[in-house]
């Protein structure tokens, strides 16, 4: 139920934006993100995954569309380790995601985000040795730091979700909680 909740939440975001936003001179950026990746341990029906904190990056191509209203589309790449040895767990992503820009009058930015798209969700483990391409979604929020008219420095909080991957005959859950400190540079 909570799953549904994001995603409703998130395609709401997205498509209640109104044609207004639209008009604005479209801006284009280009941002890179680094994180620490909490992915939440997966219970199944015959296997228990642990895993270990990992790593989360992300890269990005999109388009301020006015003082509020950013969207781009995102390669997102994550890699934890389970606890039972050498092996992993790991994602690659494609998403579409939305930005709501909080702009003030200083150089600090909050934001939410939201997004949706597919993942390829890999385990490399020896009961366990498949992937699968699923429907992923994310939400977030975070706040940037405007160094000047072209560079934006951000940390932000993503939570980072899948519809359940079926690997090696198994359905896997797969959630993480992300923290990342990027960049933003826009042209």
């Amino acid at each position: 139920m909570k799953k549904k909740m994001l995603i409703i939440a998130g395609c709401t975001m997205l498509l209640s934006l109104s044609n207004s936003a639209y008009s604005a001179e479209e801006t284009p950026y280009i941002s890179g993100n680094l994180g620490f990746g909490m992915l939440t341990d997966s219970d199944t029906d015959n296997v228990e995954l642990d895993v270990r904190n990992g790593y989360a990056l992300t890269a990005a191509y999109g388009y301020k569309l006015n003082d509020n209203l950013r969207l781009e589309g995102e390669l997102a790449y994550q890699n934890n380790e389970l606890v039972t040895g050498r092996d992993d767990i790991e994602s690659l992503a494609l998403l579409a995601n939305g930005y709501w820009d909080f702009t003030n009058d200083s150089s600090w930015t909050p934001f939410l985000t939201a997004g949706i798209g597919a993942a390829t969700v890999n385990v490399d483990d020896p009961g366990l040795d498949d992937s699968e391409t699923v429907f992923a979604y994310q939400i977030g929020a975070g706040i940037g730091y405007a160094i000047n008219e072209e560079l934006t420095v951000d940390c932000k909080y993503r939570y980072f979700a899948t519809a359940d991957p079926e690997l090696a005959g198994v359905d896997v859950e797969y959630a993480t909680h992300n923290i990342y400190a990027g960049m933003r540079y826009t042209f």
